[in-house]
């Protein structure tokens, strides 16, 4: 499996299935893609104009974000799951509706500090320096083989230093973080 970070909150993920996560890309995707998901409604995720760019089969996202933007797609519920992609909780900050997602291992949360209970290999999670505490305490108890700070933009110093703190306190623990730069691609 490949994973590519692609700025703000979006990832791609290569897997039995080619996904894209939260559509408000820096560096553009690859290719066509069998699932488009959306974890909430906030601009720094979702970017209708980028959809335009890109070629998918099924959008999913809370009902909130598909009634916003008048998006057709299927309603992201927590408790589904859709050809292998599991729908669960998510609590970000000040959004109407919001989910995450956990496919082929990899976990995705939106803005969350608090994570649904899953056994992650890689965590892809916002790095807000007032959430370090929470960031550390949730993968503690969910032990991911991968941190990915994400949400946050690399061009400003002063936001990569939230990466960065977030990174040294779960390394302190003995979680292993990576960060990554905008286009990489991970292999797993």
């Amino acid at each position: 499996m490949r994973l590519r970070w692609l700025g703000n909150s979006c990832v791609e993920i290569f897997a039995d299935k080619h996904v894209l996560i939260d559509p408000n890309f820096l560096v553009k995707p690859e290719g066509k893609f069998d699932f488009v998901l959306i974890t909430h409604e906030h601009s720094d995720h979702v970017d209708p104009e980028k959809l335009k760019e890109i070629e998918y089969g099924k959008l999913v996202a809370p009902k909130a974000t598909l009634e916003e933007f008048g998006l057709e797609g299927i309603e992201a519920k927590p408790g589904m799951e859709i050809e292998g992609i599991k729908v669960l909780e998510s609590w970000c900050w000040k959004a109407k509706e919001s989910v995450s997602y956990f496919y082929n291992g990899v976990l995705h949360t939106g803005d969350s500090a608090k994570f649904p209970d899953v056994k992650a290999k890689v965590v892809f999670t916002a790095c807000f320096p007032d959430f370090y505490d929470e960031y550390v305490s949730e993968m503690k108890r969910l032990k991911p083989e991968l941190v990915i700070p994400i949400h946050y933009n690399p061009e400003k110093p002063e936001k990569r230093k939230n990466a960065e703190g977030l990174r040294e306190r779960l390394e302190k623990e003995g979680i292993n973080c990576r960060i990554v730069e905008i286009g990489e691609i991970i292999e797993i």
